[in-house]
């Protein structure tokens, strides 16, 4: 790994730590969001992971609806469908090829993590009428009726 590289995975790292700590929340981070044209990726949920030219190889017919948000637009909640099951495919920072099977909240983080690599924004995957929410107006609205606010996972 050469010396940029490092830095661009370090830079993506700090990033996702300080979000947290801002917003109370955030799993993964892609490298576009912090304007570096790669494709790279780090999460942090069950381990710290970078993962390098990560694409999708498998995704299940089954789906799942939720509600999403992103750091990029950290006010704002969207709901879209996803696939349940995934299989990404990446490299590691030494360039060693792996192969990750995921469900349910972690396969929605790589699906919305790897949609910033190809540009896909999460207004893009909204779904249904009454999709997209502030933060403020969702808790407003949609939690005071709790059958709607559990429609999904809040992830």
């Amino acid at each position: 790994m050469d010396a940029q590289m490092c830095k661009m995975a370090s830079d993506l790292q700090d990033t996702l730590e300080e979000c947290r700590q801002i917003l109370g929340f955030g799993r993964g981070i892609a490298a576009p969001q912090i304007g570096v044209p790669v494709r790279m990726v780090f999460t942090n949920v069950d381990a710290p992971r970078h993962l390098v030219n990560p694409r999708i190889v498998f995704s299940s017919t089954e789906t799942m609806a939720l509600w999403d948000d992103c750091l990029s637009v950290p006010d704002f909640l969207v709901w879209v469908r996803r696939s349940r099951s995934i299989t990404v495919e990446y490299q590691d920072l030494q360039g060693e090829n792996h192969s990750w099977q995921a469900r349910d909240a972690v396969a929605e983080l790589l699906q919305h993590e790897i949609d910033h690599l190809d540009g896909v924004l999460l207004i893009d995957r909204a779904h249904g009428p009454n999709a997209v929410y502030s933060r403020d107006e969702y808790l407003r609205q949609v939690c005071k009726w709790p059958a709607l606010a559990f429609r999904g996972p809040m992830v």
